[in-house]
This record gives C-alpha cells, sequence and structure tokens, in this order.
C-alpha cells in the first residue's frame, strides 16, 4: 500500500429515498420505499432503495416489493423516477470532480450515487488540510447544495475507503490511517469485504472463519486450494491489501435500467415500447453524466421460469447515435421473443 496517497469513498445515503424526501418534505421521517408497485403486496418486481427508516423493518435492495410491503405495509411506496436522481447525480459528481481538481487530486465516478477522489501527499497544495476535514468539506458542499447526505469513507487503498463508508452510515465519516487497517479490518463479519456474498460466507464455514481475523489465519495456500484465483483475493482482502488504481477515464463501470412486467407476456406489442423507453432514458441519463461514448450494449432479458440471459455487442457508440443504438438493441432482443417474459433490461457500459 502507498503511504502517500489518501483515498475518498463518497456513498450518498440511501440515494434514490433521500431525493424523494427532498422532494417531499411530509414525509420526512417516515419508511420510504422506492422501487415497483407493492400492490397491495401482489405487486412484481423489487426494492431499489429504502431509506433508513424503512430499513429498521428489514426491507433493503433488491427485495421483493410483495415482501417489502409485508413488512411494512404502512411505508410511502414511490416508483423510480430516473430523471431526478440523475439530475441530482449530476450535480454532486460536479461538486466532487471540483474538490479533486481543487487539491490537485484525481476523480472517478463509480455509480448515480458513489464516487472516489485520490489525493497524493505531493499534490495537497492548498494549506496540506487533514483527510477528516477533507471529508467534512464534500459533505458540506453536498448537503448544501443538493439537501442530500453522503458518508465518506478514508483510507490508504479503495478497498478500505469503500468498507471505510459503509462503517458509520448514514451522513458519518471513517478515516482508517494505513497502521490501522488491520486493527479496523479484524473484528468486522467477513460479509464486510466486498465481494463475500452468502454463497462464499457457507464455504468459508468449514474453516469456522466468521470474522476477517479468522480469515486472515487461513493460509494462502489453502484458501487457493479451495477458490482458486479468488482464494488469492480473499487473502489479500483480509489484510487490508488492494492494488487497484483509480482510473479517471474507465471507472464508471454501467448504467442501466430493468422493467418488471405486472403479468408475464409476450407480446411484442406490450414488450417494444416499454423497451424503447428503457434504451431512451438510459442513453439520457448517460449523456447528462457527461458519458456521451461508450463501448457496449447490453440487453437483459428474464423469461416466466427466471432464466435470465444477456446479450452484448461491443463497436464505438455515442448518445447522438440513438436511432443506431435503437436497432441494435432491437437486433439484440428480438431472438428472445418468443417466449413469455417477465422482465427486461438495458445497458450501457465501456465508456
Amino acid at each position: 500500500m502507498k503511504e502517500n496517497r489518501t483515498i475518498f469513498h463518497i456513498d450518498l445515503d440511501a440515494f434514490f429515498a433521500s431525493c424523494e424526501e427532498r422532494e417531499n418534505p411530509q414525509f420526512l421521517g417516515m419508511p420510504i420505499v422506492v422501487g415497483a408497485d407493492p400492490k397491495g403486496g401482489n405487486g412484481r418486481g423489487v426494492v431499489s432503495t429504502a431509506n433508513y427508516s424503512a430499513r429498521k423493518f428489514g426491507i433493503h435492495s433488491a427485495l421483493p416489493i410483495s415482501r417489502a410491503w409485508h413488512l411494512c405495509p404502512t411505508a410511502i411506496f414511490l416508483p423510480v423516477n430516473s430523471t431526478l436522481y440523475s439530475r441530482v447525480s449530476s450535480s454532486v459528481m460536479k461538486i466532487l470532480k471540483s474538490t479533486a481538481q481543487k487539491y490537485n487530486g484525481k476523480f472517478a465516478q463509480v455509480g448515480i450515487d458513489e464516487a472516489y477522489i485520490v489525493l497524493e501527499a505531493r499534490s495537497r497544495t492548498i494549506s496540506n488540510p487533514s483527510a477528516a476535514a477533507v471529508a467534512k468539506e464534500i459533505k458540506q458542499k453536498i448537503f448544501k447544495q443538493e439537501k442530500v447526505t453522503a458518508s465518506v469513507g478514508v483510507g490508504p487503498n479503495m478497498l478500505i475507503a469503500k468498507i471505510a463508508s459503509d462503517f458509520q452510515k448514514p451522513n458519518g465519516i471513517t478515516v482508517v490511517n494505513l497502521k490501522d487497517v488491520q486493527k479496523f479490518l479484524d473484528p468486522m463479519s467477513i460479509r464486510k469485504l466486498p465481494g463475500i456474498g452468502p454463497k462464499t460466507e457457507y464455504d468459508l464455514k468449514k474453516f469456522m472463519v466468521q470474522t476477517v481475523e479468522d480469515l486472515r489465519k487461513i493460509p494462502q495456500s489453502t484458501l487457493y486450494d479451495e477458490f482458486g484465483q479468488p482464494g488469492i483475493s480473499l487473502y489479500e482482502s483480509a489484510r487490508g491489501i488492494d492494488h487497484r488504481v483509480v482510473d479517471e477515464e474507465r471507472e464508471t463501470k454501467s448504467i442501466s435500467e430493468e422493467h418488471t412486467f405486472e403479468h408475464d407476456t409476450d407480446s411484442a406489442q406490450e414488450i417494444l415500447p416499454i423497451f424503447f423507453s428503457l434504451v431512451k432514458n438510459v442513453l439520457n441519463t448517460t449523456e447528462r453524466g457527461g458519458y456521451k461514448n461508450f463501448k457496449t450494449v447490453t440487453i437483459k432479458i428474464r423469461y416466466s421460469n427466471f432464466k435470465t440471459h444477456t446479450k452484448s455487442k461491443s463497436g464505438a457508440y455515442s448518445t447522438k447515435d440513438s436511432d443506431k443504438i435503437e436497432k441494435l438493441a432491437l437486433q439484440l432482443l428480438w431472438p428472445f421473443l418468443n417466449k413469455k417474459i417477465r422482465l427486461i433490461g438495458f445497458r450501457v457500459s465501456g465508456f
């Protein structure tokens, strides 16, 4: 780990729900769930975001919307407002980019609601402020301009910064110095390490692993024998090792949108208008975010039996070529219009 760099991970708190709360102050303090229509507990689709009041009831992103309704039927259920979220995100990212430039640092957006800033020690030409002071400055600027909160994690690499941003949510600041990395990580559940999901957690139970400290005691050779190359990543993550470099040009991964139909359908007359609306929304969001050029177009199909398929095409694309992209997207989609469809999606990536 490089001792001369400080990495900030800025994560907007319950972003979609926070935007809705800002626009609808009458909902302040109430559980808010953004996602599909719950239809009294019979709706299809999933939760996009839940605010922290809703999370107290066990509601979280990707939870079936019907389950969310049964957990808290008195919550405020709102549809996804992509235009609003894109506008607020674009404003926040301009703040972050400006802050990075102020301190001669690097900025990389990695999603609609998160970004990294990297400051090299030698580049801090403006009074060499502390990491905590810069984090506080970032949060204050965001709230003053957009009235949404952010949590900021600061560390010597991307891994530690990202874990730290989640440590004191919402509206928190967590700074982890290089010398304190292991002390910070060891007591944590292994699920706090990015990339460890339920399956890996289950597989690690045979080694009696529950915390990062437990994982750190497993030899690298054992992890490699059990998991292959990902086992090396587990070994390094448990030690706070992360060799990734924040890339200003390529760090944003993708922009996408999905739609779940109320009833499974194989009707092109029903599917295509919604699909082209998704394409238009994604291209508009991409352009507003300043990403006018991209390399890959992907469509996603989920059938009524929940089998999911994706199909991609790579090339040189621009948001200005909307007609061309719509035709390409339709070509990718068409072979899949032979069975009843539950969900469709459209994604662009490779900015």
